[in-house]
């Protein structure tokens, strides 16, 4: 058996749906309400996250963005 033969066998898939890999509306939801307990757990922690919580503050404003198209 050829080299090439072998090689198309070991990497031949049976079906492959590029909709596998796409994040669906509920997804994005269940990203921000982890999010939401992150920042939550951030300021209720006795470090000091103001930037990161900031960031995550725009970060949410870019979500729901996105959510609101989908």
């Amino acid at each position: 058996m050829s080299t090439n033969l072998i090689n198309r066998r070991l990497y031949a898939t049976g079906h492959y749906s590029r909709n596998i890999g796409m994040l669906r509306k509920e997804d994005y939801l269940f990203i921000r309400e982890n999010l939401e307990k992150h920042l939550e757990n951030m300021q209720l922690s006795n470090s000091d996250f103001a930037r990161e919580i900031d960031e995550l503050k725009v970060f949410f404003i870019k979500l729901d963005h996105a959510i609101s198209r989908l």
